[in-house]
């Protein structure tokens, strides 16, 4: 359920001092959601010329359209990006908190947090959007991690890649294309062996789908 204190659905602002939200965010951005090399690889087939091969080589079936027509995402900023995943989902997700973080290059990213503050194990999402390639490659950093080899698929009719890393969390890192050079990218993490691949697969790819699908609203 979302708690009535660490709820940030209506504002997308992180409620606080500036001072203990800026530590808490800078925790959260060491930890659970801290971009991997391994991304290189999502990024080489959701973006550019991996577009290309990612629609002929998937074989997951799909009644959507064409990525042309799909929807597109723009225009998100630190002040809007929670907002891209809906107050229905983020308690069906049992978000406690969400959280906006301004990244550079005019990405902007939210971190949806299921764990309170500060717990040992945290667990959540992380939705973000980065409206040119360069601003998405300046995220990646070098964590040691184990990474799955990256896939490609279709989320509601766009060329997408996903992989499931794991280290002392596990996380499943989806990235779409969003129309226009942009890109979504979605990411889930848990603790280790708290849920399985399957899993950790498909909560990013329906989460993915219902922000996708929120454009058209």
């Amino acid at each position: 359920m979302v708690s009535e204190d660490t709820s940030t659905h209506d504002s997308g602002l992180v409620e606080g001092s500036p001072r203990e939200a800026t530590a808490a965010l800078t925790k959260r951005r060491r930890n659970p959601a801290t971009r991997t090399l391994a991304l290189t690889a999502v990024i080489a087939l959701a973006i550019g010329a991996g577009l290309g091969s990612v629609l002929a080589h998937s074989s997951k079936p799909t009644n959507a359209s064409t990525p042309g027509s799909a929807p597109t995402i723009a225009g998100v900023n630190k002040k809007t990006v929670c907002k891209l995943v809906s107050d229905a989902m983020q308690q069906q997700l049992s978000i406690r908190e969400a959280s906006p973080v301004a990244e550079e290059k005019g990405g902007a990213s939210c971190y949806l947090m299921m764990t309170e503050d500060g717990a040992a194990e945290p667990a959540g999402f992380v939705v973000a959007f980065y409206p040119t390639t360069a601003s998405l490659q300046q995220t990646v950093d070098g964590t040691d991690v184990i990474p799955e080899k990256a896939e490609p698929l279709l989320i509601e009719g766009r060329p997408a890649a996903h992989q499931v890393l794991y280290g002392d969390a596990w996380k499943a890192q989806l990235t779409v294309d969003a129309g226009d050079g942009a890109t979504l990218y979605v990411e889930r993490f848990a603790p280790k062996d708290s849920l399985s691949e399957r899993e950790l697969r498909r909560s990013v790819d329906d989460l993915a789908a219902s922000v996708l699908k929120g454009q058209d609203e």
